[in-house]
């Protein structure tokens, strides 16, 4: 038997816009971009085709806005690649990536961003894409200057160069998760230790 379509309600502008994102992200997430339709999400989401473009114009700017939203999540629920704020940025991220590969949800996020970067040319959201790094990298990027001028992290090295290094890193841990929740990518926790080492002050 097929599976019964989900019911639609009534929803005001704003919560159907997130329920839309919220089907498409899974979507995306789990059939790519192509094999994820519209008529698919929308009735994921509980509404018509008709509805979801009423919120988003086509499929791309509907992509676009899933990414946006991904990223925006979890840079402001504390769920990305910075530590938290007043601790001390380069011993704390060991923690954030062993807790990271334990988040269940980071797959769906990893599934997103490697869709996003290989369909960026044909669907012109490289801009897209970029603003996305750019948002995870810059809370990041913060920490560290902020660690150099508390004294936490050496001062002699580039914020940006850290970042570079932490964020490729974290990167390479995450997509390794995603293929095979095997335990192997926990190694990386072991890496991050030894960056943390290279970032603290001497003595």
């Amino acid at each position: 038997m097929s599976p019964s379509p989900t019911p639609r309600t009534r929803m005001a502008g704003p919560e159907r816009r997130m329920a839309i994102l919220r089907a498409a992200r899974e979507a995306f997430a789990r059939h790519g971009y192509h094999g994820a339709g519209t008529a698919m999400i929308a009735e994921a989401a509980g509404c018509s085709e008709a509805v979801l473009y009423r919120h988003f114009s086509s499929k791309r700017e509907l992509l676009a806005a899933v990414l946006e939203e991904e990223v925006r999540g979890r840079v402001e629920s504390g769920r990305a690649i910075a530590p938290p704020q007043g601790v001390e940025p380069s011993s704390a991220l060991p923690r954030v990536l062993a807790a990271r590969l334990r988040d269940e949800e980071m797959a769906t996020s990893v599934r997103l961003i490697l869709m996003s970067i290989g369909n960026a040319d044909e669907l012109g959201i490289g801009a897209d894409v970029r603003a996305a790094f750019e948002r995870v990298r810059e809370p990041l990027r913060a920490a560290i200057e902020s660690g150099q001028a508390t004294g936490w992290v050496r001062g002699d090295i580039d914020p940006e160069l850290a970042t570079w290094l932490w964020h490729g890193l974290f990167l390479v841990a995450a997509v390794r998760n995603t293929m095979a929740a095997d335990g192997v990518a926990m190694q990386a926790v072991e890496a991050a230790e030894v960056l943390a080492r290279l970032l603290a002050p001497p003595g």
